[in-house]
This record gives C-alpha cells, sequence and structure tokens, in this order.
C-alpha cells in the first residue's frame, strides 16, 4: 500500500516538474520573439506596440507620445502585426 502512495507522488512531482519547464521554455521563446511593431501585453495590463528592444529591456508606446521602458520579463503576451486580420 505504501509503495502505491509513493508511487503516486513521485508521478505528481515528475508531471510538475514537466510543466515547469514547459512553461519556462515558453516563456523564454516569447521573450526572444519580441520585435520592434508587435504588440504586447504586460502584466500589469498595459497594452501598446514595442518600439525598442535591448537585451534585457523593451520599449512600449501605450499611447501616441507616451514610450515606457520595462523589463523583458514583464510581458505576457505579444502579437505580431502581420499575424492581425484587420
Amino acid at each position: 500500500m505504501d509503495y502505491i502512495l509513493l508511487a503516486i507522488l513521485a508521478v505528481m512531482i515528475l508531471l510538475l516538474i514537466n510543466q515547469n519547464r514547459k512553461r519556462k521554455k515558453d516563456t523564454q521563446n516569447l521573450l526572444e520573439s519580441l520585435s520592434v511593431g508587435a504588440e504586447a501585453v504586460l502584466h500589469s495590463g498595459i497594452k501598446g506596440k514595442i518600439t525598442a528592444v535591448t537585451d534585457t529591456e523593451i520599449e512600449l508606446e501605450s499611447t501616441p507620445g507616451t514610450k515606457l521602458r520595462v523589463v523583458k520579463q514583464a510581458v505576457r503576451s505579444a502579437q505580431s502585426q502581420t499575424s492581425e486580420g484587420n
């Protein structure tokens, strides 16, 4: 009986580790794919267009003439202009 519980616990731990690795890989791919002109949403909910990208920061234009410099890790999602249907 104890072996079954230990096996279930081991499987649960492995699933958690696998999900964490996948999440980190997805985040890394997102950060590497950031480009000028893409629409981005930050974790804080701010939306805007990326106007500049450096190794650690991006510049985001939320409204015309208002530019914010934020760290790349603050980006929740990004969508390039070419993938928009408008």
